[in-house]
């Protein structure tokens, strides 16, 4: 998981600095254990079966979804969200410095089947007024992540969460040796940013999961 939670990191920095200045609040995070990274092209293919039968193509195995009893909700009372996970979740805050100033980002952090679900946010000192650059900022904010990934925006789109202006997208792109799969919706409510994205591997992560995590997740008032 530590391929993960640096790469999110430095994700949700560029969200934040696409979008504009801030002063996030931090929680009081507690790390939990770090969890397996992403499987890579380097891995060795599982051996033949001794009995003679021959195992199934890879290219016809689909991704496992996470158990339903496996599934937690979250609350954050500093973040004031609530979202499901499909495991423990890992706490996280990190302070660094980039363009737009000091930034000090919170991030929740989940893994299952070999794929990550993350939530971060961040605050600004100030709101945006104008609805036209909200989904500009958020625009940008979704293109900072996906280039730092390295990867193609494949869809994108503006959406309303209750009355918080959201954009959400999916996108493709490359950790290391490793295809994955991006998608994810980032909204600005008032003058906190939150990014909520599933990151793994094109060929693990499980389309319903990813649903279920991003459609789950509300945000407090």
């Amino acid at each position: 998981m530590k391929k993960y939670i640096s790469l999110a990191a430095g994700l949700v920095l560029f969200t934040v600095s696409a979008c504009t200045t801030s002063t996030p609040v931090a929680d009081n995070a507690t790390p939990t254990k770090a969890a397996t990274p992403l499987a890579t092209a380097s891995e060795k293919p599982s051996e033949k079966p001794k009995d003679g039968t021959k195992p199934e193509a890879k290219a016809s195995e689909k991704p496992e979804t996470t158990g339903v009893n496996s599934w937690q909700d979250y609350k954050s009372s500093a973040g004031k969200f609530t979202v499901q996970v499909p495991s423990k979740p890992q706490e996280q805050s990190q302070e660094q410095k980039t363009n737009v100033g000091t930034i000090k980002l919170n991030m929740v952090i989940a893994e299952a089947s070999e794929s990550g679900y993350f939530v971060g946010y961040a605050d600004f000192p100030n709101k945006i007024a104008n609805t036209a650059d909200i989904q500009k900022g958020l625009g940008d904010s979704v293109k900072g992540s996906v280039a730092n990934l390295k990867g193609v925006i494949k869809s994108e789109k503006e959406y309303m969460l209750g009355d918080i202006p959201c954009r959400d997208f999916e996108a493709s792109g490359k950790v290391q040796t490793t295809d994955v799969s991006m998608k994810g919706r980032f909204c600005l409510a008032g003058n906190r940013l939150y990014q909520v994205f599933a990151l793994g591997a094109a060929d693990k992560i499980a389309a319903a999961d990813v649903d279920r995590f991003i459609k789950s997740f509300k945000i407090e008032k």
